[in-house]
């Protein structure tokens, strides 16, 4: 019974046994082959990150998709991005199998194929064979390291199955497609077809593919441009494909533009990942740009001899911002003439060109209307810092009406204003505009009244923006790089009536005719606005248009600091700014639907005296039409009056008008008695300095206006020094010290104090 027991509980425990041996054996073979992917799965691979993040070229298309670069790698050459999705399938099968055909069935390494290879080189006593994996490939370039080494071999295929772990087929081919070299710095196979046959992927020919899918097992001796030949033993549809490669030349236009534009890019991106992307889609426009080029070129050449060898341009799209065209400077390469400095980023003193933004806030604040007149009359400013503004061509126009002053430039007027509304109040109103040149620069220029005629350094790039305004019912909008599905919301920095009203009055071509005469120019078939504006010196002359569709900026002088020789004005900028203009206005649809800027909603016209700005009276000679503000009562004008005992009219002035007047004494006259006791100059608490030569001729000039009497006591330091007649001019004696002047008209007493040093 023993023995039968026995006999009965060995099959069981055999078949026992040997399920254990099976499971072990099983455990085994799972752990062989699933624990290491498992383990280098989640093992730090920071090598493959770093590769993964390496710098890739980017394509900078402009708005029609037209290629404006392809930057180059920081250390030479170029390697654009493709995803595999966007890889022909054809390509992918060609190169798979060129170099792995075994590719989707191993894990990293192709055993077979190495041994099959090592026995092919000892039969032929050379390498005939590589038997290297396209992950195995993929490791080698990871590695940094072509070292034909055993050591260096087993390091590859250690990081194939750690790159197996970490990657799909799908990204292993990806990476390894996108990085694979082509010879003469080239990476990737999108770059590889570019540089041999100047093509987009998807437009190579199946030939062209295998040529591309052999030139990296030696690109040297593969190179289809210099070695065509070397393709003799393929098919005669390869070789001829060999023979029609060439070197591409890579574009670089606008490459003031493109540097900006990775400048902004890089400042947006604030992960560790400094890389462009692989592809951006501007808002340039080549064709455009090629057009406006010519014509800043052909500017350049013309001023060439008054020592102007710079320019700049810049061109917006009123609708959204969008940046359409942008030269930095007439020649990128031009070294002798500093070309790759930038002009639409380079700041410099915009002259005139920011009366606008001046004018318009004073409208903002209702301390000017388009008929307000304002003084254009030799004027001292300021106690200490005495400043003295003349215009560009040394007149002075006596009353002039604030639609005149601002298209004609005048720079009293302008002080004049800036000098009501207070220094602080326009920079802030500037700031908001976009002005952050003047921001960084406000204690180095120490802004001052000079900031109403430019006295400030700003660049293009901020000007044309800012300007763009007014053209765009007050809507402020931020220049714009790339296409994007979404508009950028625009601020409301000036009501819609005021840039209409500024639009009006900058349009208006009978009102630049006292500062530029009736000039061609302007003059256009569309609505268009424009300022020109030139430095103290002459180093830079801006021009400035817009119409309802563009904005656009033009300067032009030199980097090289020379005084510009003669007085070229901005004539050659506006004539570039207007060439332009036209061109692109012939090409908008339904060009004279509407011949004119809109009307603002909240002011009506009336006439007015063209002299004094008032309401038109019977006896006015010169009557306009201007824009009045809705519910403002303008007053009835009295500067002109019959004569008694005649039938002439004359014009009676304020009394502010005195000494302008003095050297017109057909203009008018000045009516004195209706007006306040002035003194028209020197200002309270002035400063003056004593000088040891001439200092017989030495005095301290005093002009004043108005009173009830037509004599005038003087008492210098309270002690009577003298009696006078109309007009009231005089002067005292420069004493060193603190001194008051006090002067007496009928009724009417004024004291200022001054001081001599």
């Amino acid at each position: 019974m023993r023995v039968i027991k026995r006999v009965l509980k060995t099959p069981r425990a055999q078949r026992r046994k040997s399920s254990k041996r099976v499971f072990l054996i099983g455990a085994i073979i799972s752990i062989v082959l699933f624990a290491p992917p498992l383990i280098l799965r989640v093992l730090p691979f920071p090598e493959l990150n770093e590769f993964c993040a390496q710098e890739y070229s980017c394509r900078i298309y402009d708005r029609c998709g037209e290629l404006i670069q392809i930057t180059p790698l920081s250390g030479g050459g170029r390697r654009e991005f493709t995803p595999i999705n966007k890889i022909p399938k054809s390509l992918q099968k060609s190169f798979i199998h060129q170099e792995d055909k075994r590719f989707y069935f191993h894990h990293g390494v192709d055993w077979l194929a190495i041994v099959n290879a090592f026995f092919q080189n000892k039969q032929s006593g050379k390498i005939v064979r590589g038997g290297s994996t396209i992950t195995m490939q993929l490791a080698k370039i990871i590695n940094q390291n072509n070292k034909p080494t055993i050591r260096r071999k087993l390091k590859d295929i250690f990081y194939s199955y750690r790159i197996e772990a970490k990657l799909s087929k799908k990204q292993i081919l990806e990476l390894y497609l996108n990085s694979i070299y082509f010879g003469t710095n080239s990476y990737g196979i999108t770059s590889g077809a570019r540089t041999y046959y100047g093509l987009e992927l998807k437009q190579l020919t199946k030939e062209q593919v295998e040529v591309l899918s052999i030139i990296p097992r030696n690109p040297a001796f593969y190179n289809p441009v210099e070695h065509p030949d070397h393709f003799k033993n393929y098919s005669e549809e390869i070789k001829l494909a060999a023979h029609q490669a060439f070197y591409f030349q890579y574009p670089y236009k606008l490459p003031h533009f493109c540097i900006s534009l990775q400048k902004v890019i890089s400042n947006k991106n604030f992960s560790e990942n400094k890389n462009l992307p692989y592809e951006i889609f501007t808002t340039l426009d080549l064709e455009i740009s090629e057009m406006a080029q010519n014509y800043l070129r052909e500017a350049l050449e013309q001023a060439y001899s008054s020592r102007i060898t710079n320019g700049a341009l810049l061109l917006l799209n009123n609708e959204d911002g969008s940046i359409i065209t942008w030269l930095g400077n007439g020649d990128f390469f031009d070294n002798e003439n500093n070309g790759q400095i930038d002009g639409v980023l380079t700041r410099n003193q915009p002259g005139s060109s920011m009366k606008p933004f001046l004018y318009a806030l004073a409208l903002e604040k209702d301390l000017i209307q388009p008929s307000t007149v304002l003084a254009d009359i030799p004027t001292e400013f300021g106690n200490e810092k005495l400043y003295i503004p003349e215009n560009f061509n040394n007149r002075f126009n006596g009353p002039v009406r604030t639609r005149i002053a601002l298209a004609s430039s005048l720079n009293v007027p302008a002080v004049s204003i800036l000098n009501q509304l207070g220094v602080k109040t326009y920079l802030a109103k500037l700031y908001e505009l976009g002005f952050e040149s003047l921001r960084e620069n406000d204690n180095g220029i120490k802004a001052d009244l000079g900031l109403a005629l430019g006295a400030g350094e700003v660049s293009l790039y901020e000007l044309v923006p800012a300007f763009s305004i007014f053209v765009r019912d007050g809507i402020y909008l931020p220049p714009k790089y790339e296409i994007l599905n979404k508009l950028t919301n625009g601020r409301q920095l000036y009501s819609t009536d005021t840039a209409r009203l500024i639009c009006s009055i900058l349009s208006d071509k009978g009102a630049r005719s006292l500062g530029f005469g009736y000039t061609q120019t302007f003059q256009t078939d569309y609505p268009s606005i424009f300022k020109t504006g030139t430095s103290n010196q002459y180093q830079n002359i801006i021009a400035l248009g817009a119409t309802k569709h563009f904005t656009i900026g033009v300067w032009m002088g030199n980097f090289s600091g020379n005084t510009v020789i003669g007085k070229t004005g901005s004539s050659l900028p506006a004539w570039v700014a207007k060439s332009i203009l036209d061109k692109l206005e012939d090409n908008v649809e339904n060009l004279n639907s509407n011949n004119s800027f809109p009307e603002p909603q909240y002011w009506h016209k009336e006439r007015i005296c063209s002299l004094s700005g008032l309401k038109a009276g019977p006896n006015c000679r010169s009557v306009v039409t201007e824009y009045v503000k809705d519910n403002s009562d303008l007053p009835m004008c009295n500067w002109h009056i019959q004569a008694k005992n005649s039938n002439e009219i004359q014009t009676i002035y304020p009394p502010e008008y005195q000494q302008w007047l003095r050297s017109r004494p057909d203009k008018g006259l000045i009516e004195y008695s209706s007006n306040p006791l002035t003194i028209l100059t020197p200002k309270n608490n002035s400063l003056f300095f004593y000088s040891n030569q001439n200092k017989n001729q030495q005095a301290i000039p005093f002009e004043v206006t108005g009173g009830n009497s037509d004599t005038l006591q003087i008492f210098y330091d309270e002690k009577k020094f003298a009696t006078i007649n109309r007009p009231f001019i005089f002067s005292l004696p420069v004493n060193r010290g603190e001194h008051s002047c006090r002067v007496l008209c009928g009724s009417e007493e004024l004291t200022i104090s001054f001081t001599v040093k």
